[in-house]
């Protein structure tokens, strides 16, 4: 597992930590001998609670996940997809959905200065929710490339200590 993943996968986890709600359970049912208290039965067939409408910041971390799975061919066609919808509708959630696909770890090593760019604006948008979601990707890419640089660093220092060992023989 490469730099980019371990950052990637820390990032969804940290998100998600801040996204999960925890189920509460009713409150005990009191039994005595003498009665039993029973919820109250409607004449109306039982429905399930209905799950409000995801935001465009629940739909684009579902979506980071997706994409984070995806198999490199699949992951190519994704981006060819996403950069045609972006060069027709220009809207701030598929702006955000290139940027994801662009800081990706699949993604190519000049894709995260696009993404950069793709953010900016969403940076400086009034949309609190993308903004915020825009401001944690464009942190995330920050860490990749300082991540990146010390291993490159790491990788020059073995290469010279693995020189510096054949010398010495």
């Amino acid at each position: 597992m490469n730099i980019r993943t371990l950052v990637l996968a820390g990032s969804l986890a940290w998100l998600g930590a801040g996204c999960t709600v925890p189920e509460v359970a009713p409150p005990p049912v009191e039994e005595t001998a003498a009665t039993v208290v029973e919820p109250p039965r409607s004449s109306e067939p039982e429905s399930k609670p209905v799950r409000p409408a995801m935001s465009d910041s629940e739909t684009l971390l579902a979506y980071v996940d997706q994409v984070r799975k995806l198999p490199a061919a699949e992951y190519a066609k994704e981006v060819d997809v996403v950069r045609k919808l972006y060069a027709k509708t220009r809207t701030e959630v598929v702006r955000m959905r290139y940027a994801i696909l662009l800081s990706a770890p699949s993604a190519g090593p000049g894709d995260e200065a696009r993404a950069m760019e793709l953010l900016d604006p969403l940076i400086k948008s009034a949309d609190a929710g993308l903004r915020a979601l825009a401001t944690l990707l464009a942190a995330q890419i920050q860490e990749q490339r300082k991540a990146q640089g010390l291993q490159q660093k790491l990788d020059a220092l073995m290469s010279l200590d693995k020189s510096m060992l054949e010398r010495g023989r």
